[in-house]
């Protein structure tokens, strides 16, 4: 396509929005040859080096969270942050944080300008490179991070590790995986280990990596790796955390430290796989600052795991209306476990209502029966997410109709998600809670959707 100077936010949007998202990935070799071309620019400015410590975080669940855990611990510390994240909800700049703060417009418009600029120059000399959609995002926060100055770039996989636009980088401070499931099973496997395989990828010589240590058969794949490539390895198991107590607002939980007396730690979430998260980010930031980072102490860690907020994981967006941003079989079963074990996300009498939509690349038949599960759920609402990647409305329906508890448990069908929410805040009442999860596609949208339902209710 050809490379365009945008004048406004939404033109450089709109532009972005024109390349392909899910075509065929460059081959890495390729990109990397791209990568480096753009680091010769203004006397090295874009140069790895000017992104400060990187630290890389690979996964099927978690990923996003652990990065904002690092993210907040960093910032607590006195160390400028940038974290590059995936997908965004609402709005691209999402995508860019510094100081935990989205980019503005004008900056977002900049990193775009600068790059087509870059592109349209490297095709005098590579004419068939064409970067994909999320290549350039990763290539323009490149241009935002370096002239940010930032000391630490938190830097999240896309899909994968291996093959993956962000795996071009050569010298992280830290890598981490968290929980592998089955998941993207089309481009990264059919099994456990062969997904591992692909996360591990990120790995590199002498560079420690701090794991989620919940599956032997993931374990064994990154402990081989890590052994090759001469990595210090750190696993976090379920025997490195405690959950003490849980709240209507926040989990109280102990972890393992390997450097600092924890007594109590507190994580301001009712979603119980927050903590597991929270444990992988400790143990991550324990072993990149030792002996490195003195401004990273027990108190900046407690203050950052504390003040972490990351949009649609067992986030309340309103009284009593809940996102999840669970997508795959492991996020539902994390999420089923939170309501079951927190009685006080069931309400105080009132409905109980289940928004649920799911793109159709996902093995949502299990899905849908475990949610079926949850007793506590009066209504199930089904929608449609737009566009050919949402799975069809008549077979989600059909599915929840199979599983459900049809003596207690209602099945209702929404082909457009702002009637399928309408319908939620109307039937909950005055006490009840409704539930949004299958998608961050869906948890998107109803961010959008939730002013004009405002207006209704």
């Amino acid at each position: 396509m050809r490379e365009l100077t945008a004048h406004s936010y939404a033109e450089a949007e709109r532009f972005l929005d024109e390349v392909p998202r899910f075509t065929k990935k460059n081959p890495l070799e390729d990109t990397a040859g791209f990568y480096d071309y753009i680091q010769q620019y203004e006397n090295g400015r874009y140069r790895e080096e000017t992104l400060g410590k990187i630290i890389h975080v690979a996964g099927t669940n978690g990923k996003g969270s652990v990065c904002a855990f690092l993210q907040k611990i960093c910032m607590e510390s006195g160390l400028r942050t940038g974290m590059f994240t995936s997908p965004h909800l609402v709005t691209t700049r999402e995508r860019f944080c510094v100081d935990g703060c989205v980019i503005s417009e004008e900056e977002f418009t900049a990193a775009f300008n600068w790059l087509s600029a870059r592109i349209a120059e490297y095709c005098c000399v590579r004419q068939e490179y064409s970067p994909t959609y999320f290549e350039r995002l990763f290539f323009m926060g490149i241009y935002v991070f370096a002239r940010a100055g930032v000391e630490v770039t938190i830097l999240e996989t896309g899909l994968g590790g291996r093959l993956d636009t962000t795996n071009v980088i050569r010298n992280p401070w830290m890598t981490v995986i968290t929980e592998i499931g089955l998941d993207h099973m089309a481009y990264l496997g059919d099994t456990l280990e062969k997904i591992a395989f692909e996360k591990a990828g990120i790995l590199k010589a002498g560079v420690p990596v701090v794991f989620s240590d919940r599956k032997s058969a993931v374990s064994a794949v990154i402990r081989r790796r890590a052994k090759e490539l001469g990595c210090e390895c750190h696993a976090v198991s379920e025997n490195d955390y405690k959950i003490n107590e849980i709240q209507k607002k926040f989990i109280d939980f102990s972890v393992v430290s390997r450097y600092y007396g924890y007594g109590r730690l507190i994580v301001e979430t009712t979603g119980v796989y927050q903590v597991e998260n929270a444990a992988v980010a400790i143990r991550a930031i324990e072993e990149a600052a030792a002996g490195t980072i003195e401004t990273v102490t027990e108190e900046t860690i407690q203050k950052g795991i504390r003040k972490m907020r990351w949009a649609c994981r067992m986030e309340e967006i309103r009284p009593g209306v809940f996102i999840d941003g669970a997508h795959n079989e492991d996020g539902i079963a994390a999420f089923v476990q939170s309501l079951n074990m927190s009685p006080d996300l069931c309400g105080a009498g009132g409905r109980c209502v289940l928004i649920f939509s799911v793109v159709r690349d996902k093995q949502y038949d299990k899905m849908i029966e475990m949610l079926c599960g949850l007793a506590m759920v009066t209504d199930f609402v089904v929608t449609h997410i737009p566009g050919e990647r949402g799975a069809g409305l008549m077979e989600l329906g059909a599915l929840f109709e199979r599983y459900a508890d049809r003596s207690t448990q209602a099945v209702y069908t929404c082909e457009r998600i702002e009637d399928a929410l309408a319908y939620g805040l109307s039937a909950r009442g005055d006490t009840g809670r409704v539930y949004i999860v299958g998608s961050l596609y869906l948890a998107g949208i109803v961010e959008d959707s939730l002013e004009d339902c405002d207006d209704r209710f």
